[in-house]
């Protein structure tokens, strides 16, 4: 290995490719059955390998020939070099043919339960392998970085920073008031809720982030006596009557019959909303991510917000899609 871990110029990685076939096969005469080469080029190739690297690989008094230390090292990495290339290529052709041997996008759980089977039952031709994975958006955003997933649903805000990714905006929705249905105050904005309990989101989501910069842009302080990181503790924890809360239509839309045990009103004074996005990693999965971007407006459209409508016929007006360009 040359200075700073560059590889020598004359390191060829087809001569890898033979090394490991001949260590595999257990000779030259093997691997180059194998690999259609005539012996002497195989024999002239790892002679040239042994140079570049500086060592010998094979111990060639011993037949049949076998590994050196410098063999052994060189051939465990060398698998799993080959093995990596060879799934690249495999999922680089897959890409072409809009085909990927798995595909795994995260998102919070106010959308994973809406669209992960949603989406996978519109296309599950995308991928021979779907993993759909939520969690609060540090996690997701740590297994993005990490190439642990492919595709990130998150809110907007969130991915500000990010560069070298791919955005494609899918919708916008109103923040909202929770209520139990007996709630005795009047279901607006204001200081009075005070002398109310105050159900949080968790700061580590990006609803209690908003929520919490938004209420001080309105200089409302409500005391801090129980928060929740799931969607669905916190519009149950409202339903029992244990105080009021700030949630999302599409937050409440997973909790089954939550709007028959809720009041849920408009935020007129300080209304506020999110903006989410789906990213990917640029020019990584083809046409991929439009397409699931696509078919998750598709799935707002068709099957989510005519329901949302339904049981709160005010939201009117209030949900957005995005367009194929990523536009509202």
């Amino acid at each position: 290995m040359s200075r700073q871990g560059q590889l020598p110029a004359n390191f060829e990685f087809r001569a890898l490719q033979v090394f490991v076939t001949t260590a595999e096969q257990g000779g030259m005469t093997k691997a180059a059955q194998v690999l259609g080469l005539t012996q002497s080029a195989v024999s002239q190739t790892i002679a040239a390998l042994e140079e570049a690297v500086g060592k010998q690989l094979f111990d060639r008094a011993v037949r049949p020939i076998v590994l050196t230390g410098a063999g052994h090292a060189l051939f465990g990495h060398g698998q799993r070099i080959l093995a990596d290339v060879r799934q690249a290529y495999i999922e680089a052709s897959e890409i072409d043919r809009g085909e990927l041997a798995s595909l795994t996008i995260g998102m919070p759980e106010s959308l994973a339960n809406v669209l992960g089977p949603r989406l996978y039952r519109r296309r599950p031709e995308l991928a021979k392998f779907w993993r759909i994975s939520n969690g609060l958006t540090p996690d997701q955003r740590a297994r993005f970085n990490s190439h642990a997933a492919d595709l990130m649903i998150t809110e907007e805000s969130n991915v500000s920073d990010m560069i070298e990714v791919e955005r494609h905006l899918l919708f916008t929705e109103p923040y909202v008031l929770i209520f139990p249905k007996d709630f005795s105050l009047p279901t607006e904005l204001g200081p009075h809720l005070a002398d109310s309990r105050f159900i949080r989101f968790s700061l580590r989501s990006s609803a209690g982030r908003q929520t919490e910069a938004q209420l001080n842009r309105l200089q409302l302080k409500f005391p801090a006596q129980i928060e929740f990181d799931s969607v669905s503790g916190h519009a149950m924890a409202v339903a029992y009557g244990l105080g009021w809360g700030i949630s999302t239509p599409l937050c409440l839309f997973q909790v089954p019959g939550i709007f028959d045990q809720i009041q849920v009103r408009p935020i007129v004074r300080g209304a506020f909303g999110r903006r989410m996005t789906l990213i990917a990693r640029a020019a990584a999965l083809g046409n991929t991510p439009a397409i699931v971007a696509g078919e998750a407006r598709a799935v707002l459209r068709d099957e989510v917000f005519p329901q949302l409508q339904e049981a709160l016929p005010w939201l009117d007006g209030t949900l957005a899609l995005g367009d194929s360009a990523g536009r509202y």
